[in-house]
């Protein structure tokens, strides 16, 4: 048996949900989204607190376009592609979620609100295979 060495997606029926884009999101593939509370079934970039789960395409939302190309899909569970931030992903590490939605390593200690674990290393920018731990929440302490 070979080792799997390339980022890789794992999702059953019903990890992936539908959802409206806020504006243009071409550019938050395998980025982590958060609910946008001013419309309801909406996901936006995220900015702070917990997200709903990552992106799994490129929506665009404009005045022509039509259902298919304005359905974004959120993995919540299963084993998501999430891109690195400016310190990479090794295997092992906990992650979190930072600036723009990238996937940080995070610590445990300080409170980060761990949204998953990296199974197959990635660099900065690059898509790692992250192991979704949810529901997120932020930990009692």
């Amino acid at each position: 048996m070979t080792d799997m060495t390339a980022p890789f997606r794992e999702a059953l029926p019903g990890d992936i949900s539908s959802y409206n884009p806020d504006g243009d999101m071409s550019a938050l593939e395998y980025c982590f989204v958060e609910l946008d509370t001013t419309r309801a079934r909406t996901v936006k970039a995220f900015s702070s607190g917990l997200p709903v789960g990552v992106l799994c395409n490129r929506p665009v939302e404009t005045a022509t376009s039509t259902n298919f190309s304005i359905t974004a899909l959120v993995q919540y569970r299963g084993k998501a592609l999430v891109k690195a931030g400016s310190a990479g992903l090794a295997v092992g590490d906990w992650v979190k979620v930072g600036t723009g939605g990238v996937g940080d390593k995070a610590t445990p200690t300080a409170g980060d609100v761990i949204v998953g674990q990296c199974e197959v290393a990635a660099a900065a920018g690059l898509p790692a295979t992250v192991r979704l731990i949810g529901p997120f929440y932020y930990a009692i302490t």
